[in-house]
């Protein structure tokens, strides 16, 4: 256990609960000639370095690839990448995967050697277009051809694939610098990449997602941020709310800028004066960078918007931050647009509406400086004479965007009240004038043959029987909605149901 202390890059065994999402993950290890020390010296943590991070990169369920890796050399016996092991996590015993870690040599005697971009392609081909997280550790010696210069050219083309490759959306990379020398090997340390491949584009929050999971691995160095630069890598928050919650203020609760109980046509405008800018571009400094903030996705069919209204943040410039630095005293002012709710039946039965969209705190023209002095401890373990061009990337002309969803609920003016009764009063009539002209009674006098006079009242809804002193029913009497009256003749007629229109 001492002797695990010497070494940064112990890896804390942790448990993967929070990993809860199901996933693919693939490990590929290298195990060429150039890594013979972590396989065969007795002192290196190597092998347990690897059992830990297989354990703390997995949750219940997710499926795992483990593989070896070389370079495919059928002539010299040798099949890479060697896979130990694809299927259910739980079926996966790390101590038996470690026991089979062994630097493999071909049928003339001497190591394998390497190409990482053969064995990362084929790691790639086996997920079957699913999205996966790759971890990929290696002495970064791509030395198909053996030592020498070409071996260098090799790397470098493995840098560009990382670089150029658009189904790998995130890299970030940890360099475990682990010093060891025997009789064949020479060793400073190795690499572990961790890798987000998806052949679809990951939103913010999915990228920001897959970063927690690469961090919960355990690594204890500190990773280089390689890909994406302009995606979460400097974001700008406000500090949540601790104050009680009121209507007709704005608070911010960690995900959503929110507020309720305002009035229609009521000037919103909020003040935030302690927001956070904080560098996730480890090990880059930035030397200087513009901020702006505005508003998008800014519309509805609730409302309709007349003006945007003016954002603003001071300061609007930043500089030399210092790699995973924080900066505070920052304050963002919102002034809701100008609105105007839509008229429609649906609006005026709620109570209020909610304004929605985005407030984008965007920060642009980044002028980035790698931290040479860092960088360079490590540049025998990238196995090249200078840092590569993915290190040095250029953002001056991209823009680094934190997103604040917007739910602000706004109550209705007077006139929904107004609208209401109108739409009550109207419903009243539209329900009390048939039932009015249905029920509305009207009295006539009739006098059959020498009989005597009959009187009688009858509406729509009922009818009055017609007969003499002594006669069955002649018929019936029925007035429509209209007034007109009708004569039903009964079965004991000449003319059973026959209809004759009544003159008065």
């Amino acid at each position: 256990m001492n002797y695990f202390k010497k070494f940064f890059f112990v890896l804390i065994l942790i448990l993967p609960a929070s990993l809860s999402a199901q996933k693919n993950v693939s490990f590929l290890f290298d195990n060429s000639g150039s890594m013979l020390g972590y396989y065969s010296d007795s002192k290196s943590t190597f092998k347990t370095f690897a059992k830990a991070l297989i354990k703390n990169s997995l949750a219940q369920g997710d499926f795992a690839s483990i593989y070896l890796f070389t370079k495919n050399e059928p002539k010299r016996g040798i099949q890479s990448p060697q896979k130990l092991f694809s299927g259910n996590s739980k079926d996966l015993i790390p101590d038996k995967i470690i026991s089979d870690f062994k630097s493999v040599k071909g049928n003339d005697g001497d190591y394998g050697v390497t190409d990482i971009n053969e064995a990362l392609d084929a790691a790639i081909s086996d997920l079957k277009n699913q999205p996966a997280v790759i971890w990929l550790i290696t002495d970064n010696i791509n030395d198909v051809a053996g030592t020498g210069d070409e071996s260098f050219l090799n790397t470098l083309d493995f840098y560009k694939k990382l670089r150029n490759d658009t189904a790998i959306r995130k890299i970030l990379l940890f360099p475990v610098e682990e010093k060891l020398s025997g009789d064949l090997y020479e060793s400073d340390g190795f690499v572990c990449y961790g890798i987000v491949y998806s052949l679809t584009s990951l939103s913010q929050i999915q990228l920001e997602s897959y970063d927690k999971i690469i961090r919960a691995s355990g690594i204890k160095a500190k990773p280089f941020t390689l890909k994406p630069l302009d995606i979460g890598t400097i974001t700008l928050f406000p500090k949540v709310t601790q104050s009680k919650v009121t209507e007709g203020k704005l608070f911010f609760d960690g995900k959503t800028l929110r507020g309720f109980g305002f009035d229609e046509g009521q000037v919103i405008k909020e003040t935030f004066p302690d927001l956070v800018l904080k560098s996730n571009l480890f090990p880059y400094i930035i030397k200087n960078a513009k901020l702006n903030v505005r508003l998008d996705n800014f519309s509805s069919s609730d409302y309709s918007v007349k003006s945007m209204g003016t954002q603003t943040i001071s300061p609007s410039t930043v500089s030399n931050i210092s790699p995973e630095g924080e900066v505070t005293g920052f304050s963002v002012t919102f002034n809701m647009p100008e609105i105007t709710p839509n008229f429609s039946f649906s609006t005026i039965f709620n109570e209020d509406f909610t304004v929605g969209g985005n407030l984008i705190l965007e920060v642009s023209q980044v002028d980035i400086l790698l931290d040479d002095k860092y960088m360079n401890s490590f540049k025998e373990i990238f196995a090249l004479n200078s840092v590569p061009d993915i290190f040095r990337p250029v953002l001056k002309d991209k823009k680094i965007e934190t997103s604040i969803p917007l739910e602000i609920r706004i109550k209705y003016g007077s006139w929904r009240l107004f609208a209401l009764i109108g739409i009550a009063l109207l419903a009243l009539a539209v329900i009390a004038v048939p039932i009015f002209l249905l029920t509305k009674k009207s009295c006539y006098k009739i006098t059959l043959l020498d009989s005597d006079s009959q009187s009688f009242c009858i509406s729509a809804l009922s009818s009055y029987s017609v007969s003499t002193a002594g006669s069955p029913v002649l018929g019936k009497l029925k007035k429509s909605v209209t007034g007109s009256l009708k004569f039903i003749c009964s079965s004991v007629t000449d003319t059973p149901g026959k209809v004759f229109s009544v003159s008065f």
